[in-house]
């Protein structure tokens, strides 16, 4: 007889476990709990103009924030920055940052006190503290209720005492702000600055090999550790693809030592020195690393957690082994055919030094290093340097460049200066600034004595157009060899310290940040004067805008995208008003400098004050898309919205997914408008149910399409290296709702092979999603997403493969092939969108589900024939009033009935 088996029990949890759980649990609900009580209920009271309700608002608030902080660390309303971090001469350590309560305003500047603190000392180690004022707080500021720039602060740190004595336990950074009123504030650092020295925090050593160690620990700051490492490696030599140290042990005797990385261990060979007990001379040749696989990690580089490390390493080790940026790390090209490596690639490597001692204990080695910059050979392929952490890093990085220098040249045509460090084989590279939707291209010199300087022109042309200053965003310090290889760019200790550095150019809003790798980037901010930025001065704007009143001028705004582009229906109405009524001031409304607008005009930054004096004044405001909240008609004012395409997917109150709020909103739009523009009688008729629109109809054609008419594209052709004999294939897919980025369902480098040379791929993302993802780079294909006008791509393309865009109303207007690709076509018509007519029934070319039909209709796109009556059809349909003549018939009703 078999006899049943024990009952199951889970495993027991000590009763102390049991205990933190339940109250990590508390805590949780008790936080999220109180935030919804407090939104709810302090919502209305914080933007009553009732004295009482503002009061009950203020004492809400402190109740609440005492509750959480006394049972959480959140340190809720407590905002404290680390900006930035590093070592001045001997023991003096500087930070900058800035520290206020979020809420409370200071008209002087308030007294802040940053002091070091340990457990179980009663004597802080205080910093001299100079206040500052510093704008850039305001436009990092949340919802931000006050001024807060002079909440900045610079301290500095004289750091003897914590050389003194043994004690391993960590100091931590307090701060404590003070107001003119006595009220003050207290707690740790809450957030740093990830792209500067705030986050490459270095290590400082000292006689006897002992180090000062800054650690950032999430939720708990900023803090200082004493560490005597058992290792310290100094006198280190490369030399080819040889690498030397000698090695300081403390207490314990030496028995080998490697250089360890994550794919490899290489062994080194150990020499004690005659007359210094516990030292050893270690070297090692580093061969080449060569794989057939590699893991996605190779190719986008390792981005550890800050925290991941934190007590699981030895004292002094580096929070994250992979010290190669996502920019830098990528696998070399397979080696070619006839190579002992052929099919494999070799992969970088980044080691540290371990020495083993008798007990069979690792230890990672420290470095004096520091600051110092990195140890390199001209020709060799390695690099060695002090890691985050203080370890000794040996990086196995092919070609390298070392930066020690970035500046920025200011005048009429300003320039980034570089100078450094190179090293490696050959001497042919190429060096730019990479940005996701845009290169500045810089002009490097390699000289034979290992240095190297480069300068790069701020104000560059994209796509043949004029040159303007770099559109918003972070641009990586990149090289190449010439095999497209990536090479290493380094930014070295003493430059990294300066980071975060501003650059002093009054039309931009430039700083250097270092990233992941110390890679070197040029941070490219909104165009804002300091007192535009942050949301409270947005705010005071805004309500100076609507207390009005404003004087009208003799001028016209015109908006494109919401300031992404000067294109669409406003740019053709901007060239017949520029030359027909050349008196009138033409103002475009952009998001930033590096947006092109037409000759003549003026381009206004969005959320400057020139933006709104031009929305205020102006006489004409255009746009093809909403205005938005922003935006108040002035009583003098007359709006036409031109709109951006005819429909095949629903919009507005038509939408199936569309709530009560975003009706209320359209409404709300809606009402803005004088005019409505319409190409054809469909649209006209979709607009009165997707918008309700009772108002006045421009029944007019559209006026960019007047360029399709008799217009050429064989400039741009020609721009784009597109071979007479090739034919240009346009992809523009639109955005879709339930995705941020761009769409596609197209293997983009099977299509290009598939197609072969005779065919070229232009993609076209779709405006909405050029702020996500980066360029595509493809043989066969050219990703002319930021190209300014898709007009130009109409006429330079010979045809075109779209799904549910607006765009195929437009490119009718050429009578070239189109194709239809829409694998989603039942989601996106059933659950995401809906749409306004059957595709399959009447569109002018094919429409497909799979990549093989899309590659079979474009080698059949010259037999117009089997959709000839179709397109005849949907031209008579939608671009009967498309004659070239659009913009003007515009014009002419606008100021005759304006």
């Amino acid at each position: 007889m078999t006899s049943a088996p024990p009952p199951q029990h889970p495993p027991s949890v000590p009763g102390g476990a049991r205990v933190r759980s339940a109250v990590r649990d508390a805590r949780f609900h008790l936080v999220r709990q109180a935030r919804r009580v407090l939104r709810r209920r302090l919502v209305a009271a914080r933007g009553s103009d009732n004295a009482v309700l503002q009061r009950a608002y203020v004492l809400g608030r402190q109740t609440a924030r005492r509750t959480l902080n006394t049972v959480t660390d959140r340190q809720v309303g407590w905002v404290a920055t680390l900006w930035s971090a590093r070592w001045l001469d001997g023991t003096t350590y500087e930070i900058t940052g800035w520290a206020y309560e979020r809420g409370y305003g200071h008209e002087q500047p308030p007294r802040i006190e940053v002091e070091l603190r340990r457990r179980g000392s009663s004597t802080p180690v205080r910093a001299q503290v100079e206040p500052v004022t510093e704008m850039e707080i305001n436009g990092l500021a949340r919802r931000a209720e006050f001024d807060y720039a002079n909440t900045a602060f610079v301290a500095r740190f004289d750091l003897a005492p914590l050389l003194a004595g043994t004690d391993p336990r960590p100091w931590r950074v307090h701060l404590r702000v003070t107001g003119a009123d006595g009220r003050s504030s207290s707690g740790t650092l809450k957030t740093r600055h990830r792209a500067g020295s705030a986050r490459v925090l270095g290590v400082r050593t000292f006689s006897g090999g002992v180090q000062l160690v800054p650690r950032w620990v999430r939720r708990r700051g900023l803090s200082l550790e004493r560490h005597l490492p058992v290792a310290t490696a100094g006198q280190v030599e490369v030399v080819g693809r040889e690498v030397a140290a000698r090695v300081e042990l403390r207490g314990r005797r030496a028995a080998r030592a490697e250089l360890v990385s994550r794919d490899a261990r290489r062994p080194m060979t150990l020499e004690p020195v005659d007359g210094a007990p516990g030292v050893v001379r270690v070297r090692a040749q580093v061969p080449e690393t060569w794989t057939t696989t590699w893991l996605e990690s190779d190719l986008l580089g390792s981005d550890t957690d800050e925290t991941s490390a934190q007590g699981t390493q030895e004292a002094g080790a580096d929070e994250g082994l992979e010290e190669v940026s996502a920019e830098q790390s990528a696998p070399t090209a397979p080696a070619p055919q006839g190579d002992e490596h052929e099919g494999q690639r070799r992969v970088a490597q980044t080691y540290r030094l371990v020495v083993v001692d008798a007990q069979g204990a690792e230890h990672v080695a420290a470095t004096s290093l520091d600051q110092s910059d990195p140890v390199q050979d001209p020709g060799s392929g390695l690099l060695a340097y002090s890691g985050d952490g203080g370890s000794l890093l040996v990086g196995e990085t092919g070609s390298q460049l070392v930066v020690t220098d970035a500046t920025l040249e200011p005048g009429p045509s300003p320039r980034l200066l570089f100078e450094g460090s190179w090293g490696g084989p050959g001497d042919q590279l190429s060096l730019s600034l990479v940005g996701r939707r845009q290169t500045l291209t810089a002009h490097l010199d390699l000289r034979p004595d290992g240095t190297w300087s480069a300068r790069a022109d701020l104000r560059q042309g994209q796509w043949g157009g004029p040159a303007q200053l770099p559109r918003t965003g972070s641009y990586v310090l990149r090289a190449l060899d010439p095999t497209g290889g990536t090479v290493r760019v380094m930014a070295a200790p003493s430059l990294v310290a300066r980071t975060p550095e501003k650059l002093d150019l009054p039309e931009a809003r430039l700083r250097w940040e270092t990233g992941r790798g110390r890679s070197l980037r040029l941070r490219v901010g909104l165009t804002r004067a300091p007192d535009e930025l942050g949301s409270f001065h947005q705010r005071r704007m805004d309500a100076a805008y609507l207390r009005g009143p404003h004087e009208p001028q003799q001028s016209v705004y015109l908006e494109s995208f919401y300031g992404r582009l000067a294109t669409c229906n406003p740019f053709a109405i901007d060239a017949v008003i520029a030359r027909e009524h050349p008196d009138w001031v033409r103002y475009w409304g952009v998001t930033d400098l590096s947006v092109p607008v037409p000759e003549g005009a003026v381009a206004v930054v969005e959320g400057t004050q020139a933006w709104f004096d031009a929305r205020a004044r102006s006489r004409y405001v255009v746009a093809n898309d909403w205005l938005r909240s922003r935006f108040v008609p002035q009583p003098f004012q007359t709006v036409l919205q031109t709109w951006h395409g005819s429909m095949f997917k629903r919009i507005g109150l038509d939408r199936p997914t569309a709530g009560a709020s975003t009706r209320a909103a359209l409404l709300v739009e809606r009402d803005k408008w004088d005019v409505l523009l319409s190409q054809n009688h469909h649209s006209t008729q979709i607009f009165r149910s997707a918008y309700a629109w009772e108002g006045t109809f421009y029944e007019e054609g559209y006026p960019r399409n007047d360029a399709l008419v008799d217009g050429s594209g064989e400039h741009l052709r020609e721009r784009l290296g597109i071979r007479p004999d090739q034919k240009a294939v346009l992809y523009a897919p639109t955005w879709r709702d339930n995705a941020a980025g761009m769409v596609l369902f197209l293997d983009l480098e099977r299509l290009a092979a598939d197609l072969g040379d005779d065919y070229v791929v232009l993609l076209r993302g779709h405006s909405r999603t050029v702020g996500h993802g980066r360029s595509v780079e493809l043989p066969g294909v050219i990703d002319v997403t930021t190209y300014p006008s898709i007009t130009e791509l109409f006429l330079a393309a010979d045809a075109m493969i779209t799904d549910y865009s607006s765009v195929m109303f437009d490119f009718s207007v050429t009578r070239r092939p189109m194709i239809f690709y829409v694998p989603d076509l039942d989601e996106y018509r059933d659950d995401v969108r809906g749409v306004y007519f059957d595709l399959a029934e009447q569109a002018p070319g094919p429409v497909v589900s799979t990549q093989e039909a899309v590659v079979e209709a474009i080698r059949a796109m010259d037999d117009g024939d089997r959709y000839a009556r179709r397109y005849d059809e949907w031209v008579e349909r939608f671009n009967h009033l498309d004659d070239g003549h659009s913009a003007e018939r515009v014009v002419r009703r606008l100021f005759a009935e304006g």
